[in-house]
């Protein structure tokens, strides 16, 4: 995943580990997954950028019995003037991993890269299945700024994994409860039916965040893919889903590809000027 190097995003990035051990058996390493992944994240806030907001990318490797994660940024690096000397951050990281290594980037700044224990037991059976997705500053082809960018392999992983990350978004957008649920159960409907229409094999969302709004880019989708994702049903639902409770949807075709934009907002009246 790629986003911002803000502190406010590091709790998204929490949700992703979250989310991926809703679909991937972590057994009683969840806590120290996200505790020294969650150090790692503050160490790129605090002194990568001086105090700006560069980027921050996050992967996760699933191999079971272990998982590889991967901090990286763009910043200072070690010979910048913002680094600090190891500290506390450091040491609490090699505690809660099996290994751990920082080192520069051949392109500048610094990645922190952390190895875990996880069970080998209920893990999804097809975690090795294509080739592994680009890079996470690799972009959908579309103009905008995005808060968030994810890419997924296999796509059966994504839907815990974007359940809690629109979650997490829609709230920040200042979403009510209902418009919430509604948020994930689009979310929910996305992941159950893209696996067929991918065109890479990858699932890669980018996701943008307004005042009580957030936009979905979805991609990489197989030319049509859009329209068989928008006309599936759900069960006890009148009707095709996703239409119903999005309020702008716009197909974007780049050659044999298509990016799916969904536009979901809160319109609740607003009293007394509160937000």
């Amino acid at each position: 995943m790629a986003l911002a190097a803000r502190a406010e995003n590091v709790a998204l990035v929490r949700e992703v580990l979250a989310g991926l051990a809703d679909e991937v058996d972590f057994g009683y390493a969840l806590d120290d997954v996200k505790a020294a992944v969650s150090e790692a994240c503050n160490n790129v806030v605090v002194h990568a950028y001086d105090g700006d907001a560069g980027p921050l990318e996050v992967e996760i490797r699933v191999h079971p019995p272990t998982l590889e994660v991967v901090v990286r940024d763009r910043g200072v690096g070690i010979g910048g003037a913002a680094t600090p000397p190891p500290g506390i951050g450091l040491a609490v990281i090699e505690a809660l991993t099996v290994r751990s290594e920082l080192r520069e980037n051949a392109d500048g700044g610094l990645a922190m890269a952390m190895l875990f224990d996880i069970p080998k037991r209920d893990s999804p059976p097809d975690l090795r299945v294509g080739s592994a997705p680009p890079a996470a500053t690799e972009r959908l082809g579309v103009d905008g700024e995005l808060e968030v960018e994810i890419a997924i392999m296999p796509a059966v992983l994504g839907a815990g994994v974007l359940n809690r990350l629109v979650s997490a978004l829609a709230a920040r957008a200042g979403f009510s409860i209902d418009r919430l649920s509604d948020a994930q159960l689009v979310t929910d409907a996305l992941a159950a039916r893209i696996a067929p229409v991918l065109h890479d094999g990858y699932l890669n969302v980018g996701l943008e965040v307004l005042e009580r709004t957030v936009a979905l880019r979805v991609g990489h989708l197989r030319e049509g893919g859009s329209a068989r994702l928008l006309a599936g049903e759900t069960i006890g639902e009148p009707g095709p889903l996703i239409e119903r409770l999005t309020d702008a949807i716009e197909v974007i075709q780049a050659g044999p590809r298509e990016t799916l934009r969904l536009v979901m907002r809160d319109a609740r009246p607003v009293a007394n000027g509160a937000a």
